[in-house]
């Protein structure tokens, strides 16, 4: 009778050993921690809420987003890419704007190399009709030691408005052109027209594509956070883009401008290198407008005598920090493939979607497996959004595995909250564990060497 009391005891024992160790193994498992950040990174050091006036979830003239939840995964054997540079603005040009009445009584015009192209734009026009193009021969050109050139002499490759859009080139309408003539060579000329006066506005645009001179502009970082600060460097360069000659700039003004038109100045001060260094606190709390926000710079310098120009554009992304991943990843056991919950953390209601890759090692190297996305509604305060890789993403490959090259993105917005190079490793046990169980079971399956039986005396078949 003790045997079989002892018996009933080891077996009760055993069944909740059993139960905790199912316990353990549920979808209720305990979140684990996102790998800590590494430089280059993206990441809100806090989320917060839009004001009123830009608070609405879409950009302005935008369908509203989606509530409904979408999820799906595709095989991918794309390495994760170097995180690319920021963009470097390079420029050899100017732009002025100026009115009827400086044109008539003419502009300068500097140039650093023959065969500058000079186009010549109406502005403020309520429409086409009154966007009327000054035709090149009703311009006159004069030389450094006042010689004019008048009624096209000193042009060629003249192109007037209607052939631009004949031509259906991207110039706006208005617009006429004409490139110097090699014999005039570089230096100053002024630019003068007939019959233009008053204030209608025009943009003289002198573009020098064989100029030694280029500025050059490069912010800091890929994407910016509002709250963040915006670093700029610039330069005027001469030569080899490896090993360039550096000159100095007597002047250099710039501003940024947002999507909305907001319009921020910003002051250059001598930096390392002989670079010009500016830098900016932004604020994008306002409404959502479609478009980059821009830095629009203007420079002046002299090089061995020479007046050079140049004016910039360099265009860079800023998104309000509305969510961040709260950094708890929950692996969901018996899900069927790899699911991840990734907790997000939401101070304002929209639609946020999450993207990232997972790797695996296959013939003893990590190699990309697939990518899973997954986008759905989530009011402020937040919650989890799930990423899934189908178990055959998995099938050819064991552990350790790495998520990688995570995003937090705002739909609604169109903005990228959050960017994480390395993410998550995850351990063959936990994969498997997961359901990707049968992925690698009958990739195992598949790989074992089958045994031969010896043929059966009867029959004579294999056995």
């Amino acid at each position: 009778m003790n045997r079989t009391k002892k018996l009933k005891t080891i077996l009760l024992n055993l069944s909740a050993l059993a139960a905790v160790a199912a316990a353990s193994g549920s979808a209720g498992a305990a979140p684990r921690e996102l790998l800590p950040e590494q430089a280059g990174d993206l990441s809100p050091a806090a989320v917060l809420a839009p004001t009123t006036a830009a608070a609405a979830p879409s950009l302005a003239g935008a369908p509203q987003p989606s509530h409904e939840a979408v999820a799906l995964s595709w095989a991918s054997t794309d390495a994760v890419a170097p995180l690319p540079a920021p963009h470097l603005a390079q420029s050899r040009q100017s732009y002025v704007s100026v009115t009827g009445a400086q044109l008539a009584a003419g502009v300068p015009l500097h140039t650093t190399s023959p065969r500058a192209l000079v186009r010549v734009q109406a502005l403020d026009a309520a429409s086409p009709r009154e966007a009327l193009a000054i035709h090149p021969l009703s311009m006159t050109l004069t030389d450094s030691a006042g010689k004019r050139y008048e009624a096209g002499a000193g042009m060629e490759q003249l192109v007037t408005d209607d052939k631009l859009i004949k031509a259906e080139l991207p110039f706006a309408p208005g617009t006429s052109a004409f490139r110097l003539h090699p014999s005039l060579g570089k230096g100053t000329f002024k630019l003068s027209a007939d019959g233009v006066s008053g204030q209608q506005r025009y943009l003289v645009n002198v573009v020098e594509p064989d100029s030694p001179y280029t500025l050059t502009m490069q912010a800091g970082a890929t994407h910016y956070l509002h709250g963040q600060t915006l670093t700029l460097q610039a330069d005027l360069r001469e030569g080899d883009a490896n090993a360039p000659t550096r000159h100095p700039v007597s002047k250099l003004t710039g501003v940024v401008v947002s999507p909305a038109g907001r319009q921020f100045p910003v002051t250059f001060q001598p930096g390392a290198g002989g670079r010009l260094r500016a830098t900016l606190a932004l604020d994008a709390n306002e409404a959502p407008a479609p478009g980059l926000w821009e830095v629009r710079a203007e420079a002046q310098a002299t090089v061995q005598g020479q007046a050079v120009q140049r004016s910039l554009r360099l265009a860079f992304p800023v998104a309000m920090p509305v969510a961040k991943l709260d950094r708890n990843v929950t692996l969901v056991d018996g899900a069927g493939g790899v699911r991840l919950d990734v907790g997000v953390q939401t101070a304002a209601a929209g639609r946020y979607e999450v993207r990232g890759l997972l790797y695996g090692t296959v013939n003893g190297a990590l190699a990309p497996l697939g990518v899973a996305d997954a986008a759905q509604w989530l009011e402020a305060g937040g919650g989890n959004i799930a990423l899934t890789f189908a178990p055959e993403l998995i099938a050819g490959a064991s552990g350790p595995f790495e998520l990688r090259d995570l995003f937090l993105l705002d739909q609604g917005r169109m903005g990228v909250l959050q960017h994480q190079q390395r993410a998550l490793v995850l351990s063959e046990d936990e994969v498997v564990r997961a359901g990707g169980r049968a992925a690698r079971a009958g990739t195992l399956a598949q790989a074992a060497p089958r045994v031969k039986r010896a043929p059966d005396a009867q029959t004579g078949a294999s056995r």
